[in-house]
């Protein structure tokens, strides 16, 4: 078919697009945004589940890890299975292993920089199988206890921290405590294991260690020459049972895995190929969805040519010829519309890699390519053709079948019928948006709503960065930084002590900072007021713990009582502060000075009985909310703020308000006050609140936008389906139209048998879809409409109602403008 494909048809193609602007929007912007969601997770799903390593033989690079089968997680303290591992596997080589720390780097006169660094052993190199630029890489005599530090930098640093120097070798290094020689530089864009530009060896030894103790570790080596990922995996099968076997305390409930390499590091262990290929056609499935939507659409335009159709096929045009053309006609429309789709996908992921980037540790991984690829193309062609297909193959093997020959044997206007899988469709389409979009809106309202809290204060002045202490690796995710948070007087200390350094700078009208306590949930019970229905075990808060004076560097104003002093920070006080939707959404308006509350323990949570008898806090004072949602002010969340002092703090969130100083210009100045301090401080990113708070709001704004443009897609392809068949209709019954009018039918007669079936079809999707929606928020038990159903079911029928009467008004005005004589002229 395609090699008979011709210029003229494309021709054709082009001007079938400009004679119907209204199919050529509505089709293709449906189309469009189809293509977008489908190209979108098939570009992140090869990025992110089944990149190409950039590295020599980059696909036989796997890693290894143990599996808590109780828990379903990795468990990454490994020490004593790597060392079991290296000496007894055979089918995987060159094991070696690395953890992430951060560390200051000091340079000079350069600012100091918190780098992450990869302590790895030396096999980790030859896994990766490229030669240094020049100098070395790692060696096995560098992790031997007593050997002299020395560290292997990236080419980026080596340009920039050193100015591409030659006789950069030999040159020393201060991360964090200690001081390392530069030894070797690796060439560009060598970012291995994960996205690091600095490598010193791994020391830790198995033997200082019980098992299931010390580091946690990534794992990984090469499959050796013939070897294959499941016949590792049965070699690793094998060592573990044994080691089940002999160590069953620490043990019994490990299993060993072997995984692509990327999998690992990506925390998606268990993803196989079939599974990722069922979510891509369900993904597709929306494309095959909107084009039998468009297919109705060029199936009614198809019927409106039928005698076009018929004297091609009476000059001698083969079925085929004609189908072709009508595939082209479509293939015009799908690749307009996956060029649109391609570059919208594109556009959203370059948005979205600002947000993913957030959830790596160093950075997004040196394997990651969201960029244009061979494959995305063809993916992208493959469903242009598909679309193609069914917009155009289906509706012309409709159109050319035996009422064509009727057509051509009659001589007469014998036209084509819409059938009942036409009608059928407009039916569930309109069921479909009333399914489905309540959950879309709710969403979409949730993250919009969410997007339009701001601060009572200007966040565009204040700076903050997160402080932490050295001896906490980053290499284990926890769920609440607090719990892996030693109690460090020495850190306590030195916070104390930048925050006195800051108070002294010119540029500084103000200083404190927030941290996070063990044991302070975010559920919260209040004596004597019972907790909400929806949330039975508590009420939900935000709890944060705050420096005394954070409030007034925020300006908050004291609505009753009073605001936290440092004497509150003693461990024997119990003061908390609330703000005011506290006062209203827990305590129903209630006088709030001397309430007491408590939080949910984790034994609670979990359904157990809790260790020792709850701490109690006692409410103190009231102050006003530090955020406002004029857009809808049940966003803003209630807030409990206790005190905590620098001793008492793991690690902390410094904030501090500058004047007549931009917060970029001060970070530089912020990382030398905080290395004069104690190099070890390991500070984090530095930016302002605005910053921040931007980062946030855009997640909820991309998932606004694009529940926004699936509900204009549904809406349009709707109406243009109920339009489409509307039209139809009138020409359908052109005819008879023009006889009942000359037989003196009355205008509003005709004008109800004409909307008669629209209504039918409309009546019966509504119906059908509150049926649907009522039995999903059954199954997901209140949360897919999160208790809105009563609004939104009746907003979206309606909404789906007007819309089809909107869509049927224009066919059913040009029904009554039709005139007796001239209807029964073009039918003769």
């Amino acid at each position: 078919m395609i090699a008979r494909i011709s210029w003229l048809d494309v021709r054709l193609g082009l001007r079938m697009l400009v004679r119907h602007p209204a199919l050529t929007i509505v089709g293709g912007l449906g189309m469009a945004v189809a293509i977008a969601i489908s190209v979108g997770f098939f570009s992140f799903t090869e990025a992110y589940v089944y990149p190409d390593i950039p590295l020599p033989e980059g696909d036989r690079i796997v890693a290894l890890e143990n599996r808590d089968l109780v828990s379903n997680n990795e468990e990454r303290r490994s020490l004593h299975d790597f060392v079991t591992w290296r000496e007894e596997l055979r089918t995987v080589q060159d094991l070696a292993a690395f953890r992430t720390v951060r560390r200051n780097l000091i340079t000079g006169d350069a600012p100091p920089l918190l780098v992450p660094v990869a302590e790895m052993t030396a096999a980790g190199f030859e896994v990766a199988r490229v030669p240094p630029l020049f100098g070395r890489y790692l060696v096995e005599g560098d992790e031997r206890p007593g050997a002299p530090d020395v560290v292997v930098i990236g080419y980026d640093v080596w340009q920039t921290r050193f100015l591409g120097d030659p006789n950069v070798l030999g040159r020393t290094i201060r991360l964090g405590a200690g001081v390392h020689t530069i030894v070797g530089v690796m060439p560009a864009d060598f970012r291995f294991p994960e996205n690091h530009q600095y490598w010193v060896p791994l020391r830790a030894r198995a033997s200082e260690f019980e098992r299931r103790e010390g580091p946690a570790l990534y794992i990984f080596g090469r499959l050796a020459p013939g070897a294959s990922l499941a016949r590792a995996q049965a070699e690793l099968d094998a060592i573990g049972q044994r080691t089940s076997a002999e160590f069953p305390l620490t043990h019994a409930q490990l299993r060993p895995m072997a995984m692509p390499y990327v999998h690992s590091l990506g925390d998606i262990q268990g993803i196989g190929f079939w599974p990722v290929l069922q979510m891509n056609l369900m993904m597709s499935l929306l494309l095959v969805v909107i084009a039998l939507n468009v297919a109705v659409l060029v199936y009614a335009r198809t019927a409106a040519r039928h005698r076009e159709i018929a004297v091609r096929s009476a000059l001698g045009a083969s079925r085929g010829r004609v189908v072709l053309q009508l595939f082209v006609e479509a293939l015009v429309l799908s690749l307009i519309a996956a060029a649109a789709g391609l570059g919208l996908a594109q556009a959203t992921m370059q948005l979205g890699i600002g947000i993913l980037d957030m959830e790596f540790d160093v950075g997004m991984p040196f394997w990651m390519d969201f960029g244009l690829r061979p494959e995305t193309i063809v993916f992208t062609l493959g469903l242009a053709v598909l679309a193609a297909v069914i917009v155009g193959v289906l509706p012309a093997l409709q159109a050319t079948g035996p009422r064509l020959q009727a057509t051509l044997r009659e001589g007469t206007g014998a036209s084509m019928k819409l059938g009942r899988t036409w009608a059928l469709l407009i039916v569930m389409q309109v069921a479909i948006a009333v399914a489905m979009l309540p959950a879309a809106l709710h969403m979409g309202w949730n993250e919009i709503r969410r997007a339009a809290t701001s601060t009572i204060y200007p966040d565009d002045e204040y700076l903050y960065a997160n402080v932490r202490p050295e001896e906490i690796p980053d290499v284990v995710v926890v769920e609440d930084e607090a719990d892996a948070a030693p109690d460090n007087e020495e850190f306590g200390r030195d916070i104390a002590a930048l925050m006195r350094r800051l108070e002294a700078e010119p540029a500084v009208t103000g200083v404190s900072f927030q941290a996070s306590l063990q044991d302070r949930s975010h559920l919260i019970r209040v004596e004597g007021v019972e907790p909400p229905v929806e949330s039975p075990m508590g009420h939900g808060v935000d709890a944060i713990g705050m420096h005394p004076g954070l409030l007034e560097l925020y300006g908050a104003r004291v609505l009753a009582g009073r605001t936290l002093t440092m004497a509150d920070a003693d461990e024997n006080a119990n003061a908390v502060v609330v703000n005011a939707t506290f006062v209203h959404r827990v305590l129903g308006d209630a006088e709030p000075i001397g309430r007491r509350i408590r939080h949910v323990s984790s034994e609670e949570r979990a359904g157990e009985t809790p260790v020792g008898p709850p701490q109690w806090f006692q409410i103190v004072g009231v102050v006003e909310d530090l955020e406002r949602n004029p857009a809808d002010p049940e966003a803003v969340r209630p807030l409990v703020a206790y005190p905590v002092s620098a001793e008492q703090a793991g690690y902390a969130s410094v904030i501090m308000r500058l004047r007549g100083m931009a917060p970029a210009d001060f970070a530089p100045r912020l990382r030398e006050l905080t290395a004069a301090v104690d190099p070890t401080l390991r500070l984090g990113t530095v930016r302002s609140l605005a910053d921040r708070n931007r980062q946030q709001q855009l997640a909820a704004q991309l998932v606004g936008l694009a529940v926004g443009l699936v509900l204009l897609v549904v809406l349009l392809l709707s109406a243009a389906g109920i339009y489409a068949m509307m039209s139809f209709t009138v020409t359908q019954r052109r005819r008879e139209i023009g006889i009942r009018s000359a037989l003196g039918a009355e205008p509003a007669t005709v004008l109800r048998s004409i909307f008669a079936r629209s209504a039918l079809h409309i009546g019966a999707g509504v119906l059908l879809g509150v049926g649907m929606a009522l039995l999903l928020e059954r199954m997901s038990g209140g949360e897919m409409m999160g208790g809105m159903g009563v609004v939104l079911l009746p907003l979206l029928a309606l909404l789906m109602t007007i819309t089809g009467i909107l869509a049927a008004v224009g066919p059913a005005r040009r029904g009554l403008k039709i005139q007796p004589t001239e209807a029964l002229k073009a039918d003769t």
